[in-house]
């Protein structure tokens, strides 16, 4: 195996462009106004990763056309401002991102995405891959098809839309519209204003805030309903709409 590292010099709003076929990427935070980025892998892999600095944009991605390409695993770390800007594209690979990023776009295919932070809006497409993120200050739009996905906080809107994959949410603060077939959907803490999240075959469990009042549309045809809120004797704080849908699942508001 091999290594090769590149350095840049980049501004006050850096961006990653990452396209890679098989490789594992681990991006961490350093110190402001550069980017390193260090790839290992073997001789023929390395010769067809392409690594470069456009303006404030440092792009890695893998040549597509070799007779080899997408044949073999790399390890790409990559080293970026907190508040870089993330665009990525993988296939067979994991995404482990620990640095605070500002806006991000990824579509993975198999692997497997981890975001610590992010303070901007995030747009993020995964296939079998799992999607797990610390905290989303922006908005959100996620689409997976048999992954699951967990966010312990997101404050601004949020849209996922999944077939198989669960749905877990630790807090949420903006309006929620969630979609999945048979997976389960579960919100800890709800405060925002609207919700509507509707399942084919899986559970609903939703947790209100303290001091919210809810205008609740719920239907599930042969699933039951349980309200287990305990009713309170103050003025709401909060009031929310909510529209619970599904066919088989069960609901539960906490």
């Amino acid at each position: 195996m091999s290594v090769t590292t590149h350095d840049f010099v980049v501004g006050e709003r850096p961006e990653i462009a990452v396209t890679l076929a098989s490789a594992e990427v681990v991006v961490v935070e350093g110190e402001p106004g550069a980017i390193r980025a260090e790839a290992e892998g073997s001789d023929r892999d390395l010769e067809l990763l392409d690594i470069y600095q456009t303006g404030d944009t440092v792009t890695v991605r893998t040549r597509k056309g070799g007779r080899f390409w997408g044949r073999r695993g790399m390890a790409i770390r990559l080293t970026v401002p907190g508040g870089t800007v993330c665009t990525a594209r993988t296939a067979s690979g994991d995404l482990r991102v620990v640095a605070p990023l500002s806006d991000a776009e990824i579509s993975a295919a198999s692997g497997d995405v981890h975001l610590a932070s992010l303070s901007g809006r995030a747009r993020i497409k995964t296939a079998s891959g799992d999607l797990t993120i610390g905290e989303a200050a922006g908005g959100l739009q996620v689409g997976t098809a048999s992954g699951d996905v967990r966010v312990d906080a997101v404050r601004g809107d949020a849209v996922v839309n999944t077939a198989s994959g669960d749905v877990t949410f630790g807090s949420a603060a903006g309006t929620m519209t969630v979609k999945t077939a048979s997976g389960d959907v579960a919100i800890r803490r709800f405060g925002g204003a609207d919700l509507d999240a509707a399942s084919m075959s899986g559970d609903l469990d939703i947790g209100l805030a303290e001091g919210m009042s809810v205008d609740a549309d719920i239907q599930t045809r042969s699933g039951t309903f349980r309200n287990l809120v305990s009713a309170g004797g103050t003025t709401p704080a909060v009031e929310a709409k909510m529209r619970l849908v599904t066919m088989s699942g069960d609901i539960t508001l906490r």
